[in-house]
């Protein structure tokens, strides 16, 4: 289960780098290689007894359990990270093949074995081919974005992000009006008034602070009271509250005209509160988190309900209600969507399909569909009537953090870790099913490549780029190196049987009409099927998490003797050729006195093998 922007103990403070280590942070190019993951020694300050530097770890539920963090991927593991440990990350195992594991430096990096290669970049699933793409990608925050809302009246996008500011947009990227920043300090949580002149924002040092959308001005001063993050926000109906949850487990209500709080905080059993939600009628609210249940509260503070049924250890982390205040929908870090009965908590309906923790929901305004976000990568369109999902999952490059759907129901946004919006248009994604029988369909409506708005970014120092995007070096995506080559020629394969023969003569200039040729090549000569094999790996055990066992000494040597031994049979090959080449298919036509069609024939050498193709000649009929 994944946390995000936690207080919690760190041996090596955020904001501070290593003092002995910075030199060699910078020169780490490339992850250790392929085979290399044994255990050793850690080289960052403190050894094997602290933490990588921008690492933290923290309870998570009342057992005890403990998770450490990469805050610079945003992904968590129950292992603690040492060099040749195997942690245990969903977002590597969801791709098959995959293992996460951290650098003696103190970086994480992830092992393919279905390549045999090591890279810096976290996995994410393959993009089918005729998935549906955005309409628009819009670009300009520098950190990943936590909070995206609408505002009916115009149209336009919100976001807030932990770069420290909120930015509003037209639908098509144009960023409209200023900028509103919040002293450097990183943005988890937004909402809009319901009159939609104002915005409120959480921010990490534990504060509130009121917007005026219009002009982009701060109103009054900072709202004090959390000593933690401010993870989420809500805003009555009735535009007389204002309602805050925070990593120091409370929720404290505020006046929207005042800034003060109009009664004393509540203090849950959530550890962390991950999400609060006003009743359509603004008398109570409800609440969730990181420990317990979902909590129904009365306006003036009191427990009404604990409504059970997540598993017990995931995060509630987004919840709404209905329009008539009928029914309650939860999501949680358990993979699943739940449909609530307000009156009682009966659970109604349990959604699955999302592979990691759901992150942010919502319902269209005909409450026919709720829309799902996930560290998965991936958002989900749900039908109420059917209960099941609809469409394809619309792919990010990387964790959603929030959804939201325009006024009118036409569009969907959502953003994440990857510092991106993505605008979607609802009935393309409705329409877009990949196992369609016309394979055309999955094709309709898809914009060759999405309109992507980039406005020019202005670095602040502020959460955890304060670092500095050059902390680890160069950040440029390296090419995985491999460590052996591919067991078999079946690329080789491929390449031939993608090779285009022109049976027009050499003094044609216009192309000729084409005739079935059909050439059977026997390739029973080249063996092996398909040089690599996807490889399962289980979720790390106590007595088998740690990776790849060294090789013996007698290994090594045998290893470097077969290498010498390739390289002096290479050394031998390449001076008779310098590898497979094809020769340009010659043709030749033969005319003959009599008047019939001459001979064409075709001469192809490939690989040292030499083909000859040819057609007996046909008489021309008088």
């Amino acid at each position: 289960m994944q946390h995000e922007g936690a207080e919690s103990s760190m041996s090596t403070r955020r904001g501070e780098a290593p003092l002995h280590s910075s030199i060699c942070w910078t020169s780490a190019k490339y992850p250790p290689p392929y085979g290399a993951q044994h255990r050793q020694d850690a080289l960052w300050e403190g050894g094997n007894e602290a933490l990588p530097p921008m690492w933290q770890q923290f309870k998570t539920s009342s057992d005890g359990g403990t998770l450490y963090q990469d805050d610079t991927l945003m992904i968590a593991s129950g292992n603690r990270p040492l060099p040749g440990v195997r942690l245990d990350d969903p977002v590597a195992q969801g791709v098959p093949g995959y293992e996460w594991h951290i650098s003696p430096l103190g970086r994480s990096y992830f092992v393919n074995h279905n390549t045999r290669t090591t890279s810096w970049k976290k996995p994410k699933p393959e993009r089918p081919a005729g998935s549906l793409m955005p309409e628009c990608v819009i670009e300009g925050h520098s950190e990943r974005i936590w909070c995206l809302a609408y505002l009916g009246t115009s149209g336009n996008i919100m976001s807030a992000s932990e770069d420290g500011s909120i930015r509003q947009w037209k639908r098509d990227g144009e960023l409209v009006g200023k900028t509103f920043n919040s002293d450097g300090e990183a943005i988890f949580s937004m909402v809009i008034s319901p009159d939609e002149t104002m915005v409120i924002c959480g921010s990490a040092d534990g504060r509130l602070r009121l917007w005026n959308i219009e002009d982009g001005s701060m109103i009054d001063d900072l709202w004090e009271g959390h000593n933690a993050t401010v993870r989420c926000l809500d805003w009555s109906r009735n535009s007389l509250e204002i309602a805050s949850g925070s990593h120091d487990g409370t929720i404290r209500r505020w006046n929207p005209d005042t800034g003060r709080q109009i009664a004393p905080p509540i203090e849950t059993s959530h550890g962390w509160v991950r999400a609060v939600k006003y009743s359509p009628k603004g008398d109570k609210f409800m609440s969730g988190g990181n420990i317990g249940p979902i909590c129904i509260w009365s306006r003036d503070g009191k427990l009404l309900m604990e409504i059970k049924g997540h598993d017990a250890d995931a995060w509630v982390m987004s919840l709404c209600w209905s329009k008539d205040g009928a029914h309650i929908f939860s999501a949680s870090a358990d993979r699943t969507i739940r449909k609530w009965q307000a009156i009682d908590g009966q659970e109604l309906v349990v959604l699955r399909g999302h592979t990691y923790n759901i992150t942010s929901l919502c319902l269209t305004p005909n409450e026919r569909y709720i829309v799902s976000g996930s560290y998965d990568y991936s958002v989900r369109i749900w039908d109420l009537d059917t209960n099941q999902a609809v469409g394809d999952p619309l792919l990010h490059d990387d964790q959603l953090c929030a959804v939201a759907i325009s006024p009118d129901g036409k569009y969907i946004i959502s953003a994440g870790i990857d510092k991106k919006i993505y605008v979607w248009n609802l009935e393309a994604a409705l329409k877009n099913v990949l196992g369609a029988d016309d394979d055309n369909v999955k094709l309709k409506g898809r914009p060759t490549q999405p309109r992507v708005v980039r406005p020019p970014i202005h670095p602040q120092k502020t959460g955890l780029a304060r670092y500095g995007h050059d902390f680890f070096g160069n950040e440029s995506d390296h090419v995985s190196r491999h460590a052996a080559p591919p067991a078999s020629p079946s690329s080789i394969i491929r390449w031939l049987t993608s090779i285009h023969f022109d049976t027009r003569p050499a003094n044609t200039s216009q192309p000729t009409k084409r005739q079935s040729r059909y050439w059977n090549f026997n390739l029973k000569w080249f063996s092996g099927g398909h040089s690599t094999r996807t490889v399962d790996v289980p979720l790390a055990q106590d007595e088998d998490r740690y990776g790849i066992v060294p090789e013996t000494d007698a290994e090594a040597a045998a290893a470097m003797e077969r290498t010498n031994s390739n390289q002096a049979n290479s050394a031998m090959q390449s001076g008779q050729t310098t590898g497979a080449q094809w020769s340009q298919p010659r043709p030749t036509e033969t005319h003959q006195s009599t008047g019939a069609r001459g001979e064409f024939s075709y001469e192809v050498t490939c690989c040292c093998y030499g083909f000859y193709f040819g057609r007996p000649p046909t008489s021309r009929q008088s």
